[in-house]
C-alpha cells in the first residue's frame, strides 16, 4: 500500500452528506453524527452506514436491528455537532431530547431533522475497525426541501 498519510489525505477529500443516525427507543437510544453512508439499492431501497466497532452504537445496532437516518439542512451544523464525537458505553446523547418515534421501527427521530429514513438492519459486514450495517428503508419523510448539510459546509470530516 502507498504512503498512509497520502491515502488519508485523498480520502479526506471525499464529499459526504452529514446526518444524525439514531437507534434504540426514545431517550434510551443513542445518536451519532455520520457521514460514512450511502444508498446501495433502489429495489428494495437500501442504504449502508459504517460504524466504528468500539462505539456503543455498533453494539446497539447489533441488538436493536433498526436505525433512523435524520437528514439535516445546510443551516443545521449546530445540530450535527451536538451528536459528533465518539460514544463509548454509557454516553446517553438522547437523554434530554424530545424525540418522535419513526413510523415503522419506532427508532427516535430527532428535533431539527428536515427528513428521515426509517430502516431495518438486513445485513452486517465487518470492515476493518468498522462494521457496515445495511438497512432496508421501510419509511421516509421529507418535511423541508433544500440543501442538506455536507462535510464541506459543516467542516465536520470523520476520518475513522
Amino acid at each position: 500500500m502507498g504512503d498512509e498519510k497520502d491515502v488519508r489525505e485523498v480520502l479526506a477529500k471525499f464529499e459526504y452528506g452529514v446526518h444524525v443516525v439514531s437507534m434504540g427507543r426514545g431517550q434510551d437510544g443513542n445518536a451519532f453524527t455520520a457521514s460514512w453512508l450511502t444508498q446501495v439499492s433502489s429495489e428494495p431501497p437500501m442504504i449502508v452506514i459504517a460504524v466504528h466497532n468500539k462505539h456503543q452504537s455498533a453494539r446497539m445496532l447489533g441488538e436493536k436491528d433498526c436505525f433512523v437516518v435524520n437528514l439535516l439542512s445546510k443551516a443545521a451544523a449546530g445540530v450535527a455537532k451536538t451528536y459528533y464525537g465518539p460514544a463509548e458505553s454509557g454516553y446517553a446523547k438522547l437523554k434530554d431530547v424530545e424525540v418522535t418515534p419513526a413510523p415503522e421501527t419506532g427508532c427516535p427521530v430527532i428535533p431539527g431533522a428536515v427528513g428521515f429514513l426509517d430502516c431495518k438492519v438486513v445485513k452486517r459486514v465487518p470492515c476493518g475497525n468498522h462494521t457496515a450495517f445495511f438497512g432496508e428503508v421501510l419509511a421516509a419523510e421529507l418535511t423541508t426541501d433544500g440543501e442538506i448539510l455536507t462535510t464541506t459546509s459543516s467542516g465536520l470530516r470523520y476520518r475513522g
